[in-house]
């Protein structure tokens, strides 16, 4: 499946990802389905928000907030100081919510390098 950033991982490769810790996952599920995650890694000096994604018919419910909300406590539990994002630049419902929760424009890198 291919989407803003190109190829999604399948399932096996994704929790071969560096810094991949499955308490960092978070779901929406209605239903009995998934229809939200938010994954977030851990490097030595930071975290990375992965993923933040809702299927679209069930968008603009509050739920990508919703995920991000225990992924940050999930940052904060975890001592670290730094969680880095990224997002598509034409997505500003995403852009938006994350500059609400703080987060500010920086020089985009790889997540865990300096």
């Amino acid at each position: 499946m291919t989407g803003f950033h190109g190829e999604f991982y399948s399932y096996d490769e994704y929790i071969e990802v560096p810094g991949f810790v499955p308490e960092g996952v978070v779901l929406a599920i209605d239903g009995g389905g998934w229809v939200g995650m938010s994954a977030t890694s851990k490097h030595p000096a930071e975290c990375f928000t992965e993923m933040t994604g809702v299927l679209a018919p069930c968008r603009r419910r509050g739920l990508s907030l919703a995920l991000k909300l225990p992924a940050i406590g999930f940052v904060r539990a975890s001592g670290h100081q730094w969680l880095r994002t990224f997002h598509h630049p034409r997505n500003t419902a995403a852009i938006g919510m994350n500059r609400r929760l703080g987060f500010v424009e920086a020089e985009m890198r790889k997540p865990g390098t300096p």
